[in-house]
């Protein structure tokens, strides 16, 4: 697995080292920027996403998504995401039960998107996004599940620079329901709701450092609270923070970023890490092209 990721990676920066461009604006990983798409342009995005590492045993998962986005106006896009997974998980006990699937159909989602203002002429861009969504496959245990998930997103970004410093921030709220049936008896099904919100709060600098080439550092706070229309209790939390590479090729575009996990809790002992909902670390790669 880690050969083919180092392949994909490789390749995925020398094909877009063929294409001639000059840079335009930087894209993270994680964070999400103020930029849409003109209006009757159209972008298609592979995002995939290498998560590893429990406390203990084997945990690794891969997660794709297949993006079209639409520019509706200059300030107003609309996306739609395929989404699919891979996960291999033994000996992590908990609620992770031995899985190893290669690769499987995960869910739906629809993204909107709108620019209030954006980031010119030393002004602070903002725009505001959602995003509902279907999934039948846990991200996290790889176990068949039925959740439905709404996403907001408030988005900011200053440039600096001459516009060849560009820092981004996000605060991600997402709101979660699974359908969960359990047999509490022959013949006899139970089936209950579970709800879940996550609280992201995520930054992003990048700068330019040569005619196509962006270099920065990201960072991400995630954060669980379970049953949260009877009041905010937080589960679990993890802080990660990695380098960020953006190569902008015109049409094209290549962005990779590695995130580590630095800190969480409930931490499990001896590492100062949190496993439940959160892994060692993150490894992402997006490939983008413009029609």
């Amino acid at each position: 697995m880690r050969v083919r990721w180092c392949a994909a990676v490789s390749g995925a920066m020398l094909f877009a080292a063929s294409v001639p461009a000059c840079a335009a604006a930087p894209e993270f990983g994680y964070v999400y920027t103020t930029a849409t798409e003109e209006k009757g342009e159209t972008e298609v995005s592979l995002w995939a996403t290498d998560r590893r590492g429990k406390s203990e045993g084997h945990y690794d998962a891969q997660d794709y998504k297949l993006e079209v986005e639409r520019g509706i106006t200059d300030r107003f896009g609309v996306s739609a995401y395929v989404k699919f997974a891979s996960h291999h998980v033994r000996g992590t006990g908990g609620e992770f039960d031995p899985i190893d699937r290669d690769f499987a159909f995960q869910g739906l989602s629809a993204e909107f998107k709108y620019q209030l203002r954006a980031p010119t002429h030393g002004r602070l861009g903002v725009t505001v996004y959602a995003e509902p969504g279907w999934s039948r496959i846990s991200k996290e245990t790889g176990q068949r599940a039925r959740e439905f998930e709404f996403e907001l997103k408030a988005i900011v970004q200053k440039n600096f620079a001459a516009d060849r410093l560009v820092w981004a921030a996000n605060l991600t709220l997402e709101p979660e329901w699974e359908r969960e049936h359990e047999a509490i008896a022959p013949g006899l099904i139970s089936t209950r709701t579970e709800q879940e919100l996550a609280v992201e709060l995520s930054t992003g600098l990048s700068y330019n450092v040569a005619r196509r080439w962006w270099v920065g550092a990201e960072g991400r706070y995630h954060s669980v609270y379970p049953d949260w229309t009877h009041g905010l209790r937080r589960e679990n939390y993890a802080v990660y923070a990695g380098p960020t590479v953006h190569y902008d090729g015109g049409e094209w575009s290549v962005t990779a970023t590695w995130l580590p996990q630095l800190f969480g809790g409930p931490a499990a002992p001896d590492s100062g890490l949190e496993f439940d909902d959160h892994e060692k670390r993150e490894f992402r790669l997006k490939l983008s092209k413009e029609f």
